[in-house]
């Protein structure tokens, strides 16, 4: 065993880990075994990701960054990983509607709000 309590409890909930697997996959598993499972898992999950997190806070050859700067890095990091920007600007624009359609609720309310609009779309046919 390690004197380091991030590994041990690591160690303790794979032991969960692997008990709640053989009981998940038994031939009479009942739901709750199967959601024991999953909740371990993500403890799991959970652990590691803290580890993780904590083996990468005692980097010494990276320098903490504070509130706005760490933020200014992450945006310059998503800045340059989006570049160029050869991707045009997209947009949606809406279908439009069909005399089967304005039985519709959503279309006879539209066509109550703005009645000008949908008069207009008729015209233009």
């Amino acid at each position: 065993m390690t004197n380091d309590p991030m590994q041990q409890e690591l160690h303790d909930i794979e032991l969960k880990l692997h008990s709640a697997r053989e009981a998940a996959g038994r031939a009479g598993a009942t739901d709750k075994d199967k959601a024991d499972l999953k909740l371990i898992e993500q403890e799991y999950l959970a652990a590691r990701q803290k580890q993780r997190r904590q083996s990468n806070a005692g980097d010494a050859g990276r320098p903490a960054l504070h509130g706005k700067k760490a933020l200014d890095k992450k945006l310059d990091e998503a800045l340059e990983g989006t570049f160029p920007g050869s991707d045009p600007v997209s947009f949606v624009e809406a279908a439009p509607v069909k005399e089967r359609d304005r039985s519709l609720p959503e279309i006879k309310v539209a066509e109550q709000q703005q009645p000008e609009k949908t008069e207009a779309a008729r015209k233009s046919k």
